[in-house]
């Protein structure tokens, strides 16, 4: 069995994305993640991106490393960086969600986008990081 690695990371948008923008972003991403065997979701709340990554460590690292050098973003923080068991997002090449829902761990706010995972701690994570959309918000995954 090969060896998991995740990365968890936030940033700050130079300029807000238009949705062009972003389906852009999405569209050159979606190729470069297929070929690495890269996994994972990116959210975005119009001012800061949030981005989970999974993977061979080494493809995560290279993946990583291109989007740290990305002009289009400032203020990189890792917020998680290492082994997994499985992937929570197995299914995405680089799913884009601007909404999650955390039913098993009590969170009920608006209508779920289809999100189910199994992780309650990354969930609550991605839910803190909606919930403080456009505020500043430092927080780390043990």
């Amino acid at each position: 069995m090969s060896v998991l690695h995740h990365l968890i990371y936030q940033s700050t948008a130079v300029t807000p994305f238009s949705a062009a923008e972003l389906e852009r972003l999405l569209s050159q991403s979606r190729p470069h993640n297929a070929a690495a065997g890269i996994t994972g979701i990116l959210l975005y709340d119009g001012n800061r991106f949030m981005q989970v990554l999974e993977g061979a460590p080494e493809a995560v690292e290279a993946t990583f490393g291109r989007i740290r050098n990305d002009c289009r973003h400032t203020e990189v923080q890792v917020l998680a960086n290492g082994p997994i068991g499985q992937r929570q997002f197995g299914e995405w090449l680089m799913s884009f969600i601007t909404y999650i829902k955390c039913p098993e761990i009590g969170f009920g706010d608006s209508p779920p986008v289809a999100l189910t995972l199994s992780d309650a701690s990354l969930c609550m994570l991605l839910h803190d990081f909606q919930r403080n959309a456009g505020k500043i918000f430092h927080s780390q995954l043990y």
